[in-house]
Formats: structure tokens, C-alpha cells, sequence
């Protein structure tokens, strides 16, 4: 995102592509029953608790994930939902992006 700013309809696509991944490695550790969508969401507001950044929350929740990789599985798939719910707030708030 150096120079370009990405759309809301992008942002939008690349949430729900993270949260197709992260029920794929829900799917993949045995836990097809999780929320992702609600516990990703509780995982953004604890990152974004205390600074209310959310491309900092989001690069600190797929850090994370790509640091356990599908060993972590249904931990991996909540950090990607986080991801995806912080893009989700990245795009109610378009034209307020920075980095």
C-alpha cells in the first residue's frame, strides 16, 4: 500500500478470501464447528484495545499466524479471522487509511 490505496470493494474480497483460508485450516486441525468470524472478531478488539490501528492490528494477527503455521491450526485459523475482521474495518473507514 505504498502509494495506492486500496478500495473497499477490494478490502472487502481480501476478507473474505482470509476467511475462507482460516475455516480451510479450521478445517484442516478438526475444528469445523468454530465461530471464526465471532472469535476473529474478539481477537481484533483485544489487538486493537489499545490502539485503535486497524492495519497494525491486522499485521500483528497475520504475523502471528504465518509464525505458527498449520500447527497451530484452530490458533492459526483465529488470526486469520482477526485479519479479516480488521480489513472489515478498513473498509468502513475508507479514506482514512495510513501506514
Amino acid at each position: 500500500m505504498h502509494h495506492t490505496q486500496p478500495t473497499r470493494e477490494t478490502l472487502l474480497a481480501f476478507s473474505t478470501e482470509l476467511d475462507r483460508h482460516a475455516a480451510d485450516v479450521a478445517a484442516l486441525a478438526g475444528e469445523r464447528q468454530l465461530d471464526l468470524p465471532a472469535l476473529g472478531q474478539g481477537w481484533y478488539e483485544r489487538l486493537a484495545a489499545e490502539r485503535d490501528e486497524p492495519l497494525h492490528a491486522a499485521y500483528q494477527a497475520l504475523h502471528s499466524a504465518a509464525y505458527l503455521g498449520l500447527a497451530g491450526g484452530s490458533t492459526t485459523a483465529l488470526l486469520l479471522s482477526a485479519v479479516a475482521y480488521a480489513l472489515r474495518v478498513l473498509a468502513q473507514r475508507e479514506g482514512h487509511l495510513c501506514h
